[in-house]
């Protein structure tokens, strides 16, 4: 079974193709970072990926860890970055992935969410929610040192930028996790401003 076919099957959203050879740069970034951002959430989100990966049919798009890597490597923004092309059909398996994983924590993606906002209107004492804090500064601290471990020195972003990414992240993946998920995400990745740049 090819590859196209998988992803046409009834088993998955029917998301447009676009008719350019591979993804523009601001889409390779975004698919990266999401998961950079899952990565967050859950260090071991690697193997979760590549079980999903065989649960969900995708193994002749990504068939081991290596392929998985250097997807995420079409990042221009990371150390080992490749200039490989992510063709369309690549960028559809990681949404497929990046919104399957988004259900399965949605309940933590709403609870850190739900913190930041406390956090921004100084709710969080008043609500006695130090334990949920103590959640988002976790995921904020973890995601901070991946993006500078993973992606080129010196950083593009600083920190209070990286936090900032790392919020807008959490907001996307929520946005993700709901059933119309898949189509959400590719339409966001389809916007002018995502297709405009091939670099």
């Amino acid at each position: 079974m090819q590859a196209n076919t998988l992803l046409n099957s009834q088993t998955y959203p029917d998301l447009p193709m676009p008719q350019t050879q591979g993804c523009g740069s601001t889409v390779r970034i975004e698919l990266d970072h999401l998961l950079l951002a899952i990565e967050a959430i859950d260090l071991q989100a690697t193997d979760v990926i590549l079980e999903l990966v065989a649960e969900i049919g995708l193994s002749e798009i990504i068939p081991n860890r290596v392929s998985l890597w250097r997807l995420r490597n079409t990042n221009p923004y990371r150390h080992n970055y490749q200039r490989g092309i992510l063709t369309w059909e690549e960028a559809k398996a990681l949404v497929m992935i990046i919104c399957n994983i988004a259900r399965r924590i949605n309940t933590h993606l709403r609870l850190l969410v739900t913190t930041e906002y406390q956090v921004s209107e100084n709710k969080i004492e008043a609500l006695g929610l130090q334990q949920n804090l103590s959640y988002l500064d976790a995921y904020l601290n973890q995601f901070h040192d991946l993006f500078l471990s993973r992606m080129r020195s010196p950083s593009i972003l600083n920190d209070q930028e990286i936090r900032d990414l790392s919020i807008h992240l959490l907001t996307q993946l929520l946005f993700c996790s709901g059933s119309l998920g898949e189509q959400r995400l590719w339409s966001n990745l389809l916007s002018s401003k995502a297709i405009a740049s091939n670099n």
